[in-house]
């Protein structure tokens, strides 16, 4: 639960600490990009007001305050014969007017670089993941309970081809883990996937996949992380109706891990995206398989309609932590875009089971809509909402999460612009310390390229 410490500020931490990293895809895509012609660079400068008469989310000690801040949001995109490359990146500077919590910057990062050194024989990838993510899980997003947390992974991919509808790809693959503040989070991994595709007809295909993942924390005590090789055996079929894309996985994973007994369950994914027209999308996507945060930080930061730093209309934070935990994951999203209206509708549900006891074994529902309406050409008023019940198992504690917000954006010109917002933020629990009711206004003017 929070602190009077964490509800009152904290000392500092290096908030403005981004690690070399994260800027590893935008240095290679300065040093090998093979045509100007074919990247296309967007940024918006911000300047941000927001006022909250709870910004640190307590139920007896509200802190009111006035935060300022700067925000550089952009997205990079080059597609050229020998390199591809897309980054998209978030940075801002928060300054507290009333002095109860120090300055702070808040980051994230996506980039994947793909450059062919040898054309479908050998790639080299590249890919780094900057977010920020609770300290304490438990408690919101509030001044002094946020870390920023890195994943960088790199390595070669190797082609073959046997016959017109028979491939074999190799990824093999390095990656380090960082996080600011959680202890056993660091880690190296070494890990290699080979995928044997052979392709059914036109429209589908079939592969059989075997992954192997050696992971190495650096905290040797077991107590906190225990160090872990991840077997992975799948058959992946992928297949193209009219409207619909689909990919479906079946298989078996097991976890052989050092001073701890080995662990299995069994793989079942499902993605499938449904166009029935241009103004319709409906997708879905189910998983049961064995994950942990790298994973979910990953899979999550790698989605572009995924923000990248999460805010009060995010179903869902990434609990950091060295542990892994089967999964059954299903996630609905329905969008429409019309004219004048749109709208988005996504119903999710995640349960964990983590597989060392604990007690971070959760169930957690949620439903985020948003709905958009053009009043004039250049006037725009938005209604966000989110929903969330989490149910922590070994504790008997539930906290339920009301998030709705009424916008109004207004575009001056091509490049300049305004928006304005009111937020209500509730938490109800069974445990007193963490409920909490939070109201907000914050207003921003915009420049885009």
């Amino acid at each position: 639960m929070k602190t009077p410490e964490r509800r009152n500020g904290r000392p500092s931490l290096s908030r403005v600490h981004v690690r070399p990293t994260a800027l590893c895809v935008a240095i290679l895509a300065a040093a090998f990009s093979d045509g100007a012609n074919a990247a296309r660079l967007n940024y918006r400068l911000e300047g941000l007001g927001l006022h909250s008469d709870n910004i640190n989310l307590s139920e007896s000690d509200e802190q009111a305050e006035t935060v300022f801040a700067p925000r550089l949001a952009f997205d990079f995109k080059e597609e050229g014969s020998a390199v591809e490359i897309q980054a998209r990146g978030e940075i801002e500077r928060r300054f507290y007017s009333g002095n109860a919590f120090d300055d702070e910057t808040r980051s994230g990062f996506a980039g994947q670089l793909n450059w062919s050194l040898f054309p479908e024989r050998l790639n080299l990838v590249v890919e780094d993941y900057l977010s920020e993510e609770p300290i304490n899980f438990r408690d919101g997003r509030f001044p002094g309970n946020l870390q920023q947390v890195n994943v960088f992974v790199a390595g070669p991919t190797f082609f073959a081809r046997f016959g017109d509808a028979t491939r074999l790809k190799l990824d093999v693959r390095g990656a380090d883990t960082y996080a600011e503040e959680t202890a056993g989070f660091d880690s190296k991994r070494y890990g290699a996937a080979a995928a044997l595709e052979h392709d059914i007809r036109s429209t589908s295909k079939v592969s059989l996949n075997l992954a192997y993942t050696n992971v190495d924390f650096d905290d040797s005590d077991p107590a906190i992380a225990i160090d872990y090789d991840r077997e992975d055996a799948f058959v992946r079929y992928n297949g193209k109706l009219r409207n619909i894309d689909y990919e479906l996985d079946g298989g078996y994973s097991r976890l052989k891990r050092d001073l701890a007994s080995d662990e299995s369950t069994a793989i079942g994914r499902a993605t499938v995206q449904w166009h029935p027209d241009p103004h319709n999308r409906l997708s879905f996507r189910a998983r049961h398989q064995f994950a942990d945060a790298v994973q979910d930080i990953v899979l999550r930061l790698r989605d572009s309609d995924e923000v990248l730093i999460p805010d009060l209309m995010a179903p869902s934070d990434s609990l950091v932590t060295s542990g892994t935990y089967r999964q059954n994951y299903y996630d609905l999203d329905y969008r429409f875009s019309g004219e004048r209206f749109g709208f988005r509708a996504r119903p999710l549900y995640r349960k964990l089971r983590y597989v060392d006891p604990g007690n971070s074994d959760r169930t957690e529902r949620a439903l985020v809509f948003q709905a958009s309406y053009r009043l004039r050409p250049r006037m725009t008023v938005m209604l966000d909402g989110a929903e969330r019940r989490r149910e922590f198992l070994t504790q008997d504690e539930t906290d339920r999460d009301h998030v709705y917000g009424l916008a109004m954006e207004y575009q001056l010109t091509r490049h300049w612009g305004w928006r304005a917002d009111v937020f209500k933020n509730d938490r109800s629990s069974d445990v007193p310390e963490a409920r909490y009711k939070e109201n907000a206004v914050q207003f921003k003017v915009w420049w885009q390229r």
